[in-house]
């Protein structure tokens, strides 16, 4: 008899001792036992979250310091500046070190305020995860935003999971972050005719409501890449783009992020004199 053959006599043996047991049982001892096992449970789960949280915590407060750290080099005003430059480096190099993790652990963008200092001296990692507005400047208006709300066509007060850009048809939508397109879905209900997007880190992002798909399932795209253009497909009461970011499966409030990018850069922009000894 081999492992597998001795590992299914087991398992079956056991089956059937334990369905003798239970058969055997009353109810007080059956809901005793469910009790226990739903306890257990319980504790498991709930010391699985505990960590997670702890981690996060941990990583949380160390990026915090390496970030004061970096900031106060960037200060720093020594007549050797080899010895500042190399030190800066040594601080970039332990934030890379940790950076992809934190970004997976994340579970929302307030934490990415830790990082402002990194970013200006890494702000190519902006392009891959969503940074900015799917939608050119000037070319829509804030007519939803993420919450609860009075849905338009059901009137039922609900969770609205994204961000509803108001803009004239056909008008072009961008990717928000380079990634792949994980799917394409016509549909005369719901998001209508939408785009789901992949991106680093446990980011998602989805485009609704569209006129016209530009991007195939599967392609890999860039940051501000053209993928669709505005439309008023599914549920929907008038043109405009149905925006949502997910993190590790969750819809959070894409705002954070539209003028993330911007302000980086901006800063970096303020900053490069400096870093060249002007």
């Amino acid at each position: 008899m081999n492992f597998f053959e001795s590992a299914n006599l087991l398992g079956k043996k056991l089956r059937i001792v334990g369905h003798c047991y239970i058969s055997g049982m009353g109810r007080k001892e059956l809901a005793h036992l469910l009790f226990l096992i739903l306890l257990c449970l319980f504790y498991v789960i709930g010391n699985g979250f505990g960590f997670s949280n702890s981690k996060l915590r941990e990583t949380t407060v160390a990026m915090e310091n390496y970030g004061e750290r970096l900031k106060d080099n960037f200060k720093t005003d020594r007549f050797d500046s080899t010895i500042v430059d190399k030190e800066r480096e040594h601080l970039l190099l332990a934030i890379e070190e940790r950076i992809a993790k934190y970004l997976y652990q994340i579970p929302d963008y307030s934490y990415i305020a830790t990082l402002e200092t990194y970013l200006t001296y890494r702000p190519e990692l902006l392009h891959q995860f969503p940074s900015c507005v799917p939608l050119e400047k000037g070319n829509y208006s804030l007519s939803s935003r993420y919450g609860m709300r009075t849905h338009p066509i059901s009137k039922k007060t609900k969770t609205h999971f994204g961000i509803d850009l108001a803009a004239p048809s056909g008008k072009p939508i961008y990717a928000s972050a380079a990634g792949t397109v994980s799917e394409v879905i016509y549909s005369e209900n719901g998001y209508g005719i939408h785009i789901i997007i992949r991106h680093r880190f446990g980011f998602k992002t989805l485009y609704g409501h569209l006129e016209k798909v530009l991007v195939a399932k599967g392609q890999t795209i860039d940051q501000h890449e053209l993928i669709a253009t505005v439309g008023s497909s599914g549920s929907s009461t008038g043109f405009h783009l149905h925006y949502e970011v997910w993190k590790n499966e969750v819809k959070i409030d894409p705002r954070p992020s539209f003028n993330l990018k911007k302000t980086i850069y901006a800063e970096v922009m303020d900053i490069k004199p400096n870093t060249h000894g002007k």
